[in-house]
């Protein structure tokens, strides 16, 4: 069982049973997370019905927070409480209980750089950055700290680097370097096409907002590239949309592109190939430069190698 406290008063335990379905496999085994988040009312909390202060804790829909209670794993002072508009009260205590079944998001080699003040973790795709069941909730245990914010986001299926907070005042500096578009990210990506240009800026508005994106081809394929990417400006989608209205959309995509894929293999890409691949910045606190870069994940790499864009391994010496 792990603990992590939080600033409300609240704590969060982590029970986790693995079962192997397979002598001596551990490849085969399945894991079972039992979570539960508890939480105890404060004056600014208190007068809020049950459904609202779900969602509001867990960044959860109203819908999804309903769905939790109809799950009837909800207790209010121990006493197990399944109504939505059941009006809590200050110094009430709120039990939310979930399980998961599925692996750990954070592996040991996930975390790229750690100090007093910030964590730079591989995000895996297929998990959200922040809210319910998501990677920052995941650090949140392992840390057993429940201060730790993520300052930006990627999308679920996006996989690579992100930059956490240890407290507020980590938080509020590094979200000022991001509105000062003083953070470097870089992406890698593939995309469908065959990009001629070694290098090209895109720069469409996005929603009536400026947007700069940096492209530099890696390696061309037949019908397909691997592609560089920074981006100056970190609109939502950005990426994705501009390459894609450059007639070069992501592998994978599922909502910018719409026209006919004739290769098989690429139709059965699970998620967007994008990654981010590298951060820079220079540390609020210390003034010294950080960089790190997050390894491309298995998935990526594999479909690099499927579709002929592997570099070739450097002969040993």
């Amino acid at each position: 069982m792990v603990v992590g406290s939080n600033p409300t008063g609240g704590a969060s335990f982590l029970f986790s049973v693995k079962i192997s379905h397979s002598k001596g496999r551990p490849d085969k085994s399945t894991d079972f997370r039992f979570y539960m988040q508890r939480f105890i009312l404060t004056p600014e909390d208190s007068e809020h019905t049950l459904l609202n202060f779900i969602a509001r804790k867990l960044s959860l829909s109203k819908k999804k927070a309903k769905q939790l209670l109809d799950k009837r794993r909800i207790f209010v002072n121990k006493k197990r409480t399944w109504i939505a508009s059941y009006r809590l009260q200050r110094g009430d205590s709120v039990e939310i209980h979930t399980e998961t079944i599925r692996s750990p998001a954070v592996q040991k080699n996930a975390i790229l750089f750690q100090d007093s003040h910030y964590l730079v973790v591989s995000k895996p795709a297929h998990i959200v950055t922040n809210g319910h069941e998501s990677l920052e909730s995941e650090l949140r245990i392992c840390f057993q700290d429940n201060h730790i914010q993520a300052v930006h986001r990627l999308d679920k299926d996006t996989s690579g680097a992100i930059i956490f907070a240890m407290n507020k005042d980590a938080f509020e500096q590094m979200k000022n370097l991001f509105k000062k578009n003083l953070i470097k990210k870089v992406y890698r990506v593939i995309v469908r096409g065959s990009v001629r240009k070694h290098t090209f800026s895109l720069d469409t508005s996005i929603l009536g907002q400026r947007a700069v994106t940096q492209v530099r081809l890696l390696k061309r394929g037949a019908g397909i590239s691997d592609l560089e990417v920074i981006i100056e400006t970190g609109r939502t989608h950005q990426i994705r949309i501009h390459l894609a209205s450059a007639g070069y959309p992501v592998i994978g995509e599922m909502e910018y592109d719409r026209n006919p894929i004739e290769h098989q293999l690429m139709r059965q890409v699970p998620r967007q190939m994008l990654h981010a691949y590298q951060l820079s910045f220079v540390h609020p606190y210390t003034g010294k430069m950080v960089s790190v870069t997050a390894p491309l994940p298995a998935d990526f790499s594999q479909y690099l190698k499927l579709l002929g864009l592997e570099e070739p391994t450097p002969a040993k010496t």
